[in-house]
């Protein structure tokens, strides 16, 4: 169950590894619960909390076995507790192929009234229009539990994802339509590169170029 309590978390306590298969549906719960209230998630599954939460874990249910499948999701964890979900998908494979693209618009028919699915393909056209052609790693979704908020569990995600960027000399891209998102992107290198409205409501696109210490080292 989730808890909506505060949590007192020691930083040192937090465990970040990837997860597994079996808690794909724990981590769709969770980035349901913690991104429900997202400006473009209102606008695409509607004013409704308890409605626009259902509609969001069966959409992230999907996207998160494909992130899986085609990169990594992080997990933070609190005494076994999965409290924060961080999804990377390896480049290329932000783009899914026909058969992945069917599934997945077909999911979205059945879960959602007209209305909302013409804005859900609205807002998914504008994004994968703004996606960059060079190679990079795809960052998200990301969420904590609110519960667990303002512990450094967030921070925690993005260091190890950013971590696993500059062993790799990779690049690394995100999309995000929260304007306190995108000055905690800025601390870890992630820069603005555009701006669009997505339903009405403001989003920005960000890239981490690769870490110029490993990109500059000479290769053996």
């Amino acid at each position: 169950m989730i808890r909506e309590r505060q949590i007192q978390t020691p930083t040192a306590s937090i465990e970040i590894r990837p997860l597994d298969s079996g808690r794909l549906e724990q981590a769709a719960t969770l980035l349901a619960h913690g991104m429900r209230d997202n400006p473009v998630h209102v606008e695409a599954f509607g004013a409704d909390p308890a409605h626009r939460q259902q509609r969001l874990a069966r959409f992230l249910g999907h996207l998160v076995a494909y992130v899986q499948a085609n990169g990594q999701l992080l997990g933070a964890c609190v005494d076994g507790e999965l409290v924060g979900v961080l999804g990377m998908m390896k480049p290329g494979r932000c783009r899914p192929g026909l058969m992945d693209w069917l599934r997945f618009a077909g999911m979205i028919v059945a879960n959602n009234p007209p209305g909302n699915v013409l804005r859900i393909r609205r807002w998914l056209s504008v994004w994968a229009n703004n996606d960059p052609v060079e190679p990079h790693w795809h960052i998200g979704p990301l969420a904590v539990l609110p519960a667990y908020r303002r512990r450094g569990i967030g921070r925690r995600l993005m260091s190890h994802c950013c971590a696993q960027m500059d062993e790799l000399s990779a690049t690394a891209y995100l999309e995000t339509d929260m304007a306190i998102n995108v000055a905690f992107y800025e601390t870890f290198g992630f820069v603005v590169i555009g701006h669009a409205l997505v339903l009405g409501t403001p989003n920005w696109f960000m890239i981490r170029p690769p870490s110029r210490r490993l990109a500059d080292a000479p290769h053996s």
